[in-house]
């Protein structure tokens, strides 16, 4: 005999779907032709409606849903969401109507698609220590929002999308891309959340960085592993080390999000219990671009003579920047330095750029990369 998982005489919970595109197309799919599947897991029957429900899954794109998301919030209605925008930019407002209203808010979807990187950061490692997040997220229109979640879910701190450092990612030269291969590197556009800790001179505050541009990774890091269809989160804690976390970002798979939240809090909803709440307790400043370590890859188109290199050594030591690696190159009758430093704060690294570009021995600095993942 079967045994239903709920009671049929307990009133549906009606599911009402925010977004006019593929993804909520996606989601209404699936909750047409699986609602039964979900009614048994969650314990109530799920239906579908237009009008406001008893939840609401946000599979919209832009931050003006925050008027229907916070009416229903206001309402007393759990809220699923994939919004990155919304988050980023309204989700300190949501979580507190949530908290004030009764109602959850989850946002699985709203990082990376169908990678589940969010509930790790606020549940399973809510009793360790972040040091650092890396992405490789697979759509880029909202890197910058989605670092800032990340980095307010790693670091226990509000951060804005305006306190993301961004730079795009431009064409890359075959012969940079073949240098940095011979290197063991491979480029990626990345994003860096990391803590930064100064030095005993300045107190030894902890600040953070988050940032988002194009930087080279170790050609055996996970991060550089992944097909380019796929996303992926590196997250490295004091207490569970090195965790990586992949998967699709595609309708489909952010779709599957948005319902594995849509159930947990639909069971909430049926058993009792409540979403994790947000945490900015940590209050931890956001340290200027130009304060936070990290190396540079560097092309150098430098004039074909003796005493070159040595020019070229000279300012990287004035700036107080060493070099780790150095190679010559010759393209045709051009002659190429490629150096790759060792780490350094970013300000005496952009200064040793400039130096460069001012020296008489070079004509061009062609290339300038950062390196992430690597140790000196």
């Amino acid at each position: 005999m079967t045994t239903l998982a709920f009671d049929p005489a307990r009133s549906p919970l009606a599911v009402a779907v925010l977004g006019t595109g593929t993804l909520a197309a996606e989601v209404t799919r699936i909750l047409h032709e699986t609602g039964a599947d979900l009614g048994e897991r969650i314990g109530a029957r799920v239906v579908v409606r237009e009008s406001p429900g008893d939840l609401l899954v946000d599979a919209s794109e832009s931050a003006t849903a925050i008027t229907p998301v916070l009416a229903a919030l206001r309402a007393g209605r759990s809220v699923v969401t994939g919004n990155a925008a919304l988050i980023a930019e309204h989700g300190h407002l949501l979580t507190a109507a949530a908290e004030e209203h009764g109602a959850d808010l989850y946002f699985e979807a709203a990082v990376a698609g169908g990678v589940p990187v969010v509930r790790p950061l606020t549940q399973s490692l809510s009793g360790d220590r972040v040091r650092q997040v890396l992405g490789v997220l697979p759509d880029r229109r909202s890197a910058v929002a989605q670092a800032a979640i990340l980095a307010t879910l790693a670091f226990h701190t509000r951060v804005e999308p305006g306190d993301v450092a961004f730079e795009e990612f431009g064409a890359a030269a075959a012969h940079d891309l073949t240098a940095a291969e011979s290197l063991s590197l491979r480029l990626r556009m990345l994003t860096v959340c990391s803590r930064v800790s100064e030095g005993p001179e300045l107190g030894g505050k902890e600040r953070i960085s988050v940032r988002v541009s194009p930087a080279l990774l170790p050609a055996d890091h996970p991060l550089t592993q992944l097909d380019s269809a796929l996303g992926a989160v590196s997250v490295a804690a004091d207490g569970a080390g090195q965790l990586m976390f992949s998967g699709s970002g595609d309708p489909s798979a952010t779709a599957s999000a948005l319902l594995g939240d849509l159930v947990t809090a639909a069971r909430n909803r049926v058993h009792g219990g409540r979403a994790p709440r947000a945490s900015y307790y940590a209050e931890l400043p956001v340290a200027p671009l130009g304060d936070t370590p990290t190396r540079y890859y560097l092309n150098l188109h430098v004039t074909d003579h003796a005493g070159a290199l040595a020019r070229v050594a000279a300012v990287f030591a004035d700036n107080g920047v060493g070099i780790a690696r150095v190679r010559q190159e010759l393209h045709d009758t051009d002659a190429h330095l490629i150096v790759l430093t060792h780490r350094a704060r970013e300000s005496a690294l952009a200064d040793t750029v400039d130096a460069l570009t001012e020296s008489s021995c070079v004509r061009a600095v062609t290339t300038r990369w950062r390196v992430e993942g690597t140790d000196d």
